[in-house]
């Protein structure tokens, strides 16, 4: 079994009871508390007073709206226990991007790993190690001798930090990240500092 995702932060639910008149962010106007769902972390339901639209659901106040704009949706929709739809919706609502909050940056980084530790785990053959070389190299990740005659040429290092690093990987036919790192070494600064 799988462990639930984790949470960056703690939400306790708002100290409401059946009937009271609240404040719904999400739903943007007064909602009657209707009944309490049983997730995880127990929230109040709500619908809004009047009929007005909106529908029913979980009241979105500060907290909840902290949990949506701070957590990995994942972790939104296990512990409140509601279906990633609606998580998605409670986002766009609230502006926020596809990983634009600190738990899906986070799970998305643990997700990476995991996959990376996989492809380092496994016993790769020649075959399959030249098949991604050729495939690397058709689509344009590897130029073609990079590492002839001896790699860096005096003229390209007498290059590095006189011009913004994906300007000069274009000009010499390098990676951006292989500039970077070359400069790194030779302690070059970057263009314009």
């Amino acid at each position: 079994m799988t462990s639930p995702p984790p949470l960056i932060g703690t939400y306790l639910p708002p100290r409401v009871r059946l009937g009271d008149i609240v404040f719904c962010l999400y739903r943007d106007g007064d909602c009657k508390i209707t009944s309490w769902h049983d997730g995880p972390i127990p929230w109040p339901r709500c619908s809004r007073v009047g009929g007005k639209g909106g529908g029913w659901g979980l009241l979105v106040n500060d907290t909840l709206k902290a949990a949506v704009m701070t957590e990995s949706a994942a972790a939104v929709g296990y512990w409140f226990g509601v279906h990633p739809t609606t998580v998605w919706q409670w986002r766009r609502v609230f502006g926020v991007e596809h990983y634009g909050t600190e738990g899906s940056r986070l799970a998305h980084l643990a997700g990476s790993q995991v996959g990376a530790d996989a492809m380092k785990a496994k016993e790769w053959t020649d075959e399959e190690r030249d098949a991604k070389s050729a495939t690397a190299k058709r689509i344009g990740l590897r130029p073609p001798g990079r590492w002839a005659d001896g790699g860096w040429t005096i003229e390209e290092l007498a290059l590095l930090g006189t011009m913004p690093d994906k300007e000069l990987a274009a000009r010499i036919g390098r990676t951006w990240c292989a500039v970077r790192a070359k400069r790194s070494e030779k302690n070059v600064p970057a263009w314009g500092k």
